[in-house]
């Protein structure tokens, strides 16, 4: 090897190196970007509504995340101060959250007793204490680096709307030139696929918002008839975790019930009660009607994405995670999986001799070593 070989080669090295150090200190931007991404995508066909009734595209995009921003504005409003007020009111007395999870736990253990007919005691009052004051003390140590998390989150946030919104600005452009890249044949195809990926991820994104806002609202009113404590904030911990697949709504009710526990055992019984019947609406009529023309995954292999979405990427790898692989689907199917359908696929010839494609080249040699009899 000349040197002039090695110094290329060399240089080849480092610029990978560099090129990988780079995407792994950007990693945070490029999941913001992504996000905005396939959230333009969901957005998208209202701004092309608007644009059919002469409104043009700039202020069309600026009112569509104007509502959205509103949305979560007036979310924001409803369910953080009962939430921050409840929070506040444990962490300055914590042997007030002590006793309400003792009391919870008391009534369990009755329960337990006359169904089974033996003593148990789960927990010690003790231990419960104990363990509660450790934890409370842990948050308010930690409250500074928790605000500073919060900050920036809505930093990530409002960048994910600003890079949304160009994002809608150049769509046209940028498909334009990714499909110039093509040959002249490949390019209608190249659209198709774009075009079949950005549909599957607005389809998706708009069914996972639309059912967590149903299901959020159908638990509000239930819980607010019955009149459990927080109804609000129990209601919205439930809707927003059934935007995970599958299982997302099984965590939130878990989280939500153990949350109306801390007031009585009536009001957590109702919380599940509320849960069950709404996630039965939404499992047999709701999801299939809005997530009908979704990724189009399996269920058993949405539940694994999750589970790598979660491990990679924690809460929003999960929320990602199942765009992420219907794109890759969409992308094998139409580069890996057609062709080679379209390769093994038989074809009646001849007044209805079948054989298999001439693309193949071990079938096509045996055709001509040995020929139908019809051929013959």
């Amino acid at each position: 090897m000349t040197a002039q070989q090695t110094f290329r080669n060399t240089l080849v090295v480092i610029v990978t190196l560099a090129m990988a150090y780079a995407i792994v200190m950007s990693a945070s931007i490029l999941l913001v970007v992504l996000i905005a991404i396939i959230l333009a995508s969901a957005l998208r066909p209202f701004v092309l509504w608007l644009e059919k009734r002469r409104i043009p595209q700039g202020l069309a995009i600026l009112m569509v995340y104007g509502l959205i921003g509103f949305v979560i504005f007036l979310l924001a409003v409803v369910v953080l101060p009962p939430a921050v007020n409840q929070l506040s009111g444990y962490l300055q007395n914590d042997e007030r959250l002590a006793n309400r999870i003792i009391t919870a736990q008391s009534w369990a253990e009755q329960n337990i007793e006359r169904i089974t007919g033996s003593d148990i005691t789960l927990v010690p009052p003790e231990t419960i204490r104990e363990q509660v004051k450790t934890t409370v003390e842990t948050l308010v140590a930690e409250f500074p680096n928790m605000a500073g998390e919060i900050g920036t989150v809505l930093g990530e946030a409002i960048l994910t709307f600003i890079v949304g919104i160009y994002w809608l600005t150049a769509r046209d452009q940028a498909v334009a030139f990714s499909t110039s890249l093509f040959s002249l044949g490949r390019r209608v195809a190249i659209q198709e696929i774009v075009t079949e990926i950005e549909t599957s991820l607005g389809t998706y994104v708009r069914g996972i918002m639309t059912v967590s806002f149903v299901v959020g609202i159908a638990n509000f009113i239930i819980l607010s008839i019955f009149r459990v404590p927080n109804a609000v904030t129990l209601a919205f911990i439930i809707g927003i975790t059934t935007a995970l697949p599958v299982v997302g709504g099984f965590i939130g009710a878990g989280a939500a019930v153990l949350l109306a526990l801390l007031s009585t055992p009536v009001n957590a019984l109702i919380t599940f009660g509320s849960f069950v019947a709404v996630q039965q609406v939404e499992v047999h009529w709701l999801t299939p009607r809005t997530m009908a023309r979704s990724v189009g995954l399996n269920p058993i292999l949405i539940i694994t994405i999750l589970f790598v979405g979660f491990g990679l990427g924690g809460v929003v790898g999960g929320l990602i995670a199942v765009p992420v692989a219907g794109t890759l689907y969409i992308l094998l199917k139409h580069l890996v999986i057609d062709p080679r359908k379209e390769e093994a696929a038989p074809q009646f010839v001849h007044g209805g001799v079948l054989i298999a494609s001439k693309n193949s080249p071990d079938v096509a040699a045996n055709v001509e070593t040995n020929p139908p009899a019809i051929l013959r």
